[in-house]
């Protein structure tokens, strides 16, 4: 795993502030979803508590004049109550953070406001609202401490009002920076995110381009074939080097452009076990190769299945290596091992192969097989008398015409120094 990484790593690290900075962003994303959801709450409940001001100057007015027309008080009294203790409860949970209740009856936490201006707004309001709580608390019903209290409320009411609508402006304010700040704050995350992915894919079109210049001075050609269609998905640039055909010639056509006939066959029932998901029965194969002009080129090929781009089908990608010189060294070789280096004749191991074959054929067909044992005489005398130059001249001479005077179907063998089958 680590060498993975190590090998991946100036992929890998764009990849990662990519990840990482969308994480942040869905992170931030949720913490504006927040911020937004508690600041309209707290819009709301700063709004609220002009409404409630409002009320608690009516409940008291309509006190006042119920007492007056000798009519029940309760109800109203009630009412005051009711909104005093829940605009008492909200200023302060506002000024100290706490619980108070939500337009829909809900409890709910307010956090704290540490904003300088909106905490100067608040102590002006709790200012003028104690002196007021503290008088609707001590409240007596006479009609002369009522009509008292109704003044005072109705004298501080409007500056109430105006307290709650500037701390209102205040939050939407605050509101606004925040939501601007995180805004701001998202936006250089998303250019950080594009930054690192333009990094990510500069450093893989680098890459790519590094292995592209390295496949193309490389010798040695690399292909991929899709088992479905049969058809070249890529092929590296050397293929020109070889074959004098550009790479856009194969890509996306079939594989019996490059490969001969036999080699094309064999390929072909590769393919089929890599569609039906079989393994492959070899590593590496022998194959020919079509030249530009008509020529073909020994080739060995080194196999290997993968799975697809896309992981739909199953490719087969191989390593074309030219062993055109290799053959023909080899085949160098087979002839030296199997012909005698002065007369061009086979040699002893070649009659000892065919000899053998040659009887067998014979006793399965019940035929009659010849051979014929020659020997020169005085040969010796000839390399002792005139040199081993002239007595070399005479065995390719007796080479010669001994092969001149036997059918195509025979074959002449130099077996030892003078001595021919």
């Amino acid at each position: 795993m680590f060498e993975v990484i190590k090998k991946y790593r100036y992929f890998l690290l764009p990849l990662s502030l990519v990840i990482i900075f969308d994480v942040t962003l869905l992170a931030m994303n949720y913490h504006i979803s927040v911020q937004l959801e508690a600041s309209s709450i707290n819009i709301n409940i700063a709004g609220r508590q002009r409404m409630l001001s409002q009320k608690m100057t009516k409940a008291l007015l309509l006190m006042r004049y119920q007492q007056s027309q000798g009519l029940s008080t309760d109800e109203a009294y009630q009412e005051l109550m009711e909104a005093m203790s829940l605009f008492d409860q909200t200023l302060n949970a506002m000024m100290n953070g706490g619980e108070t209740l939500s337009a829909n009856g809900q409890l709910i936490q307010v956090e704290q406001f540490k904003e300088t201006v909106i905490q100067k707004t608040l102590k002006q309001s709790i200012e003028l609202w104690e002196p007021l709580y503290r008088s609707i608390q001590q409240m007596q019903l006479r009609e002369s401490a009522l009509e008292q209290l109704v003044n005072a409320m109705v004298a501080d009411n409007p500056q109430l009002l105006a307290l709650m609508n500037k701390l209102t402006n205040q939050l939407e304010a605050s509101a606004k920076r925040q939501t601007y700040l995180l805004r701001g704050l998202q936006s250089i995350i998303v250019i950080l995110i594009l930054l690192s992915f333009v990094m990510a894919i500069s450093r893989l079109i680098r890459r790519e381009q590094y292995f592209s210049k390295l496949m193309e001075k490389s010798s040695d050609i690399v292909i991929v074939i899709n088992s479905a269609s049969g058809n070249i998905t890529f092929i590296s640039a050397s293929v020109k080097l070889l074959l004098q055909h550009e790479e856009r010639y194969y890509l996306g056509q079939h594989y019996h452009r490059l490969f001969d006939q036999e080699s094309a066959t064999r390929i072909s029932h590769l393919l089929l076990l890599a569609k039906k998901f079989r393994p492959l029965p070899y590593s590496r194969c022998e194959v020919q190769l079509v030249r530009a002009d008509n020529a073909l080129i020994d080739a060995e090929m080194l196999l290997q299945l993968n799975r697809s781009e896309d992981g739909r089908t199953i490719e087969l990608s191989g390593d074309i290596r030219d062993i055109t010189e290799r053959k023909q060294l080899e085949l160098a070789l087979t002839e030296m091992a199997h012909k005698d280096s002065l007369t061009g004749l086979a040699n002893r191991a070649q009659f000892s192969l065919l000899a053998e074959q040659a009887i067998l054929q014979a006793q399965r067909k019940g035929t009659s097989l010849a051979m014929m044992f020659i020997d020169l005489d005085n040969f010796k005398s000839v390399n002792d008398d005139c040199g081993h130059h002239v007595g070399d001249a005479l065995l390719k001479e007796v080479a010669q015409r001994i092969g001149q005077r036997l059918r195509a179907s025979d074959t002449v063998f130099r077996i030892g120094g003078d001595e021919f089958v």
